[in-house]
């Protein structure tokens, strides 16, 4: 849900992709009231954990690590239970799963829009999702040091407002809208770490969760989740769609890291939300990324810098040439396949300032995104953004944030060859696509540590990439609970 919940243990991102904050210092042992404090068996000594997510207090961990669930090892059911949200503990029930080795919570998000602008005519329009998500500690439950059991179950429920107001655009401006208003397993795996430098993931997982990994903060889809399966869905499937998977990293979440994955593509996971049948697969997504996480300046100001490339054997239709290599436009036939898909990533994430240099969760950041896909066979072959994201910039409210970014989203140029060529020869006109550009600022109110509002305005330049299309603006609000 939304970042305003970190001082509970639990950072909520837009489409409920949740970062699990361990507390440490003082925090870590004055989250439970004195009286419900136990004591748990003796146990063997075990190594110091890692953080989950390095850099974590910039809230968009350009990282591979899994922003939404607890890394292998990582929750330490021996410390005093975390601060719940809205609904507390339960009559105690949390807390008492939580020292067994089981931690549960849940939140719902709801984004809200309206075209104040373009379209063929104006509508309100509203969607969202609620998530139910688990993790087990497999050394507290089954004496596994360093394994971690993780569970997430996803609803989706509302419209899209670029559909039912004819908005025509290449990225939907309620980013929390896809992927069917169906109950989805979207994930279930299990992380084991060995040692410090070697963690292996397996099971039942979306792509964005370990790669090419970034934050929720804005509206609009532009600025939103993993950016190639922004790009090339058809075939990297992001959250809420989970497939069989394995990863592998080695290094570690606060210098750098090396990781390599392997997913399943199979168009049945799209339509079935509960799909286990591994029959159907038409391929396998392969990825390779590496990062690193410096510090810059006196006050140690942390970077998070990702690159990578993905590879995917099944391979797909050429958007411009027919089987005997001529355009699709002018002759017709079948399209050429092609017996790979390919592309290239990079994500970097930096804080600039801190209005007090030891409250690292109050802090102005930037980050940089590009993606480059295959123009022969993707219909989106290119993505930028850029944007600046401050936290806690007002004394009387720090938990409050403002945003803004811009991107670009490019559409295929492969299909617009085909498109120019139809209209030089084939005796019509059709617009060519190009580039879609947007800009989107917010303000974000946290109400309570656990319910979040944040109003947006969003303006569209050359809506479908189309020049001369009349420019869109969006008036936006997210909301997120944390229950």
């Amino acid at each position: 849900m939304l970042g305003a919940v970190v001082a509970h243990g639990l950072l909520w991102t837009p489409g409920l992709h949740a970062q699990e904050v361990q507390p440490t210092g003082p925090a870590a042992v004055t989250n439970v009231p004195e009286g419900l404090a136990r004591p748990v068996r003796a146990r063997r000594a075990r190594p110091a954990r890692r953080p989950p997510v390095a850099g974590l207090p910039l809230a968009r961990p350009a990282t591979a690590t899994n922003p939404n669930l607890a890394p292998g090892g990582s929750l330490d059911t021996r410390a005093a239970a975390p601060k719940w949200g809205l609904f507390g503990n339960l009559g105690g029930l949390r807390d008492d799963l939580f020292r067994a080795g089981i931690r549960v919570d849940a939140g719902v998000d709801y984004e809200v829009g309206t075209n104040l602008q373009g379209g063929t005519r104006q509508q309100l329009r509203g969607s969202g999702q609620f998530v139910l998500k688990g993790a087990a500690d497999m050394d507290q439950l089954a004496g596994v040091e360093g394994g971690t059991m993780n569970f997430v179950f996803t609803q989706r429920f509302g419209r899209s407002l670029p559909i039912d107001a004819h908005l025509g655009l290449l990225q939907q401006t309620e980013e929390v809208y896809g992927r069917g208003n169906i109950p989805r397993l979207t994930t279930l795996s299990y992380d084991q770490q060995f040692g410090r430098y070697v963690d292996l993931k397996f099971g039942r997982m979306p792509v964005g969760s370990d790669f090419a990994g970034f934050a929720c903060e804005f509206q609009n889809l532009t600025f939103c989740g993993n950016q190639p399966g922004n790009l090339v869905g058809n075939y990297w499937y992001n959250w809420p769609i989970s497939q069989y998977a394995a990863r592998l990293r080695l290094g570690n979440l606060e210098t750098g890291y090396i990781q390599a994955g392997v997913y399943q593509v199979n168009r049945r996971d799209l339509d079935d939300g509960f799909n286990f049948d591994p029959t159907g697969a038409t391929g396998a997504l392969a990825i390779l990324e590496g990062a690193v996480f410096p510090t810059f300046g006196p006050f140690n100001y942390r970077g998070s810098y990702t690159v990578g490339g993905w590879y995917q054997t099944a391979g797909g239709p050429d958007l411009y040439y027919n089987t005997a290599r001529l355009p699709l436009s002018l002759y017709g036939g079948l399209p050429l396949g092609h017996q790979e898909r390919s592309g290239v990533y990079g994500v970097a994430v930096q804080e600039l300032y801190r209005p007090n240099p030891d409250e690292p969760t109050r802090n102005l950041s930037a980050f940089l995104r590009v993606t480059f896909a295959d123009p022969r066979t993707s219909p989106l072959d290119e993505q930028e953004t850029l944007g600046l994201v401050y936290k806690g910039f007002w004394d009387a409210r720090p938990s409050d944030w403002i945003g803004v970014a811009i991107g670009q989203s490019h559409a295929s140029s492969a299909a617009a060859r085909g498109i120019a060529a139809a209209n030089a020869f084939g005796g019509t006109y059709q617009p060519i696509p190009g580039y879609e550009r947007v800009l989107e600022v917010f303000y974000s109110l946290a109400l309570t540590p656990d319910v979040v509002i944040r109003p947006n305005i969003q303006f569209v330049n050359r809506p479908g990439g189309i020049n001369r299309r009349e420019d869109v603006v969006v008036f936006g609000v997210k909301s997120g609970v944390t229950f």
